[in-house]
């Protein structure tokens, strides 16, 4: 593997402005590390004057793609998700070809874009080799690492595109902003002599990511404490920006885990009306989904985010690689245990690319991430030695390789099935043992490297990234980040708090300062409430009338005083109401006045207090003496 840096000149904040670009790059197939996300890759090669293929690993980019500002319309999508027949879509595809004109194409109207997920690729090289349009074609695999981290669950897939782009002669560019090692790049013979390629970028361009690290003992306890701060509050987080203030009122949780979202929904109540999912598009979680009576969404665009973003936006690892967010005032959430394959996020892959969602410059939060983590337990340090789990798969995969060989004159049909459906049920833990479909309509058995680079990057995720804080940190701040303790950051806010609280003795302002602080940093609550220093009676107040009753004394004691009595004494009212008959505003009234005059409370009565006072008690009409409707309440 040969190493190239190019420097991206200083002129050009995305690739998409930089029309030249792919001849620079090495002639054949390249490894293309843009270094950033959102530099405008993909977008340079659906809108330059190549005839292009985009190979999608997921179908949630390809369909930000359709709607995006600079490509929709002009686009063509090998869509086989509706289960139709293939002959349908390759039509469709060359009536787009049709469309973008002569020389074959290109000419007066636009290159022609064919955008297909990894499993389809076949499909489209058949048809276009078919026409003899092949050749015209460069081929771009769009965040190509998920040929590795995929394997686990698609491996079949993943191998047969490999050896299909190995076998073509096209321009081929594999694409992203965070490739895996060369460690692991060079096990595979496809990538072992092809240059890679790392752009430059002007530090300007490189947007530093603050990553506010804590604790946690489970994702749904960890998102169940973020969903009621905010109900208390209104706001995930605030800041002060150029002196006003700003609210983050949107949340993107980033969980790899359907079943873990599914008993967040439950568990604390969210609906449908505040929450969106985006997970795998599959069968299974349709199914799951919809007993909640939810169903899966889809990513808003540029233009539609203001009024499609919900509060609650759960994302699963399938939707944030390569797909584009927006918001004006979204945090981010991300959730990693190690205990777990599917939550043990790579630091050095995962984190970046959800780094890099977020496509709105105005939000003042994009550039934060908030990281729940959990650690190792001993018992698991025990299990999963790395020097024994290394030698483990290397073993596996040398029994593999003779497994192969003894299937090498195999050609039977259904032998290749049974080997699909054993990886497909057991998903590479017995073996690596795979098939892959050849021109001709045979098969051949291979060893899946893929699958094999893919045990060996979980195993070293485990034991080096998450093996302490220590560890963690340092892979944050190799990849870029500026990791700070949220813990650190809660007491530093606190210490200022009570710096501001102690020099003002005035119980207005305190009180004023203290409800702010916990309107602003909804962290702080329990700090506060448990700190012996600030006055009992504060925390009374808070606790017994909560900040909106307080607001609205002025926080002047007396007044908070004379409110709490109220509050107190309105427990002992006792009102009587008839079931379904109506009563009149003014004999409702006069009922509560009649109350608070037997308790002695400084109070004056309003009808709409009812409420309060008898529960089951709604609005109502009736009709006096003169023939005329009149509000008031009835007892249901």
């Amino acid at each position: 593997m040969t190493n190239y840096f190019i420097e991206v000149p200083k002129e050009y904040q995305y690739l998409s402005n930089w029309s030249d670009f792919d001849s620079i790059l090495p002639p054949g197939h390249v490894i293309l590390n843009k270094s950033i996300c959102g530099c405008g890759c993909t977008d340079y090669y659906l809108t330059n004057d190549l005839p292009v293929i985009l190979v999608s690993p997921r179908k949630a980019l390809i369909t930000s793609k359709l709607k995006g500002s600079r490509t929709a319309g002009k686009l063509f999508y090998f869509d086989r998700s509706n289960g139709g027949d293939v002959s349908e879509t390759i039509t469709a595809m060359g009536d787009y070809l049709s469309f973008c004109g002569g020389n074959p194409f290109g000419g007066q109207l636009l290159a022609p874009k064919i955008m297909v997920t990894y499993d389809s690729l076949r499909n489209v090289v058949d048809a276009l080799t078919n026409w003899n349009l092949m050749d015209q074609f460069t081929i771009v695999v769009d965040e190509f690492t998920c040929i590795f981290t995929d394997v686990k669950f698609k491996g079949s897939v993943e191998v047969n595109l490999l050896h299909q782009l190995e076998t073509l002669p096209n321009r081929t560019v594999y694409i992203s902003a965070t490739p895996l090692k060369d460690a692991y790049l060079s096990v595979l013979g496809q990538f072992q002599n092809l240059p890679y390629v790392t752009l430059q970028w002007d530090p300007s361009r490189v947007e530093t990511v603050n990553v506010y690290y804590s604790k946690m003992t489970s994702p749904v306890s960890a998102i169940g404490q973020i969903i009621k701060d905010y109900r208390r509050s209104g706001v995930f987080k605030s800041k002060i920006v150029n002196g006003q203030r700003v609210d983050s009122t949107e949340a993107v949780f980033f969980l790899n885990s359907v079943e873990d979202i599914i008993k967040i929904i439950r568990k604390y109540k969210l609906t449908p009306a505040e929450t969106m999912v985006i997970c795998a598009d599959t069968a299974s979680n349709w199914a799951r989904l919809k007993r909640i009576q939810f169903s899966i969404g889809t990513v808003p665009n540029e233009t539609e985010y203001t009024t499609l973003n919900k509060p609650f936006m759960f994302v699963t690892k399938c939707s944030f690689e390569g797909t584009d967010f927006y918001s004006d005032s979204s945090t981010s959430y991300v959730f990693a245990d190690c205990h777990w394959d599917n939550l043990a996020l790579d630091i050095s892959i995962d984190l970046p690319q959800i780094a890099g969602r977020c496509r709105s410059k105005n939000n003042p939060f994009r550039n934060e991430i908030f990281y729940y983590y959990k650690h190792r337990n001993s018992d698991l340090e025990e299990q999963m030695d790395l020097n024994a789990a290394l030698q483990h798969y290397a073993d596996k995969r040398a029994d593999s390789i003779q497994q192969v060989k003894e299937l090498a004159n195999v050609t039977h049909p259904g032998h290749r099935d049974r080997i699909l459906q054993s990886q497909e049920r057991y998903q590479y833990s017995k073996n690596y043992v795979d098939a892959v479909d050849n021109p001709d309509g045979t098969w051949t058995a291979v060893c899946n490297e893929l699958a094999y680079v893919a045990d060996v990057r979980a195993a070293e995720i485990k034991a080096n990234q998450y093996q302490s804080t220590y560890q963690m940190l340092s892979f944050m701040k190799e990849n870029g980040f500026v990791p700070k303790d949220q813990n650190a950051q809660q007491e530093k806010l606190f210490t200022q708090f009570m710096a501001l609280f102690d020099q003002d003795g005035n119980f207005e302002r305190r009180m004023k300062l203290m409800i702010d602080t916990i309107n602003y940093y909804p962290c702080l609550e329990d700090l506060i409430d448990q700190a012996p220093v600030i006055p009992y009676e504060c925390k009374e107040y808070y606790h017994e009338l909560g900040p909106d009753r307080i607001k609205a004394c002025g926080y002047i004691e007396a007044n908070l005083k004379r409110e709490l009595e109220n509050v107190r004494m309105a427990s002992l009212i006792n009102i009587q109401l008839e079931p379904d008959v109506v009563y009149s505003n003014a004999a409702i009234k006069k009922m509560i006045q009649a109350e608070y005059d037997r308790l002695g409370m400084n109070a004056t009565a309003k009808a709409t207090e009812i409420t309060k006072y008898v529960p089951g008690v709604i609005p109502a009409r009736y009709t006096d003496n003169n023939g005329k409707k009149q509000n008031g309440y009835k007892l249901i």
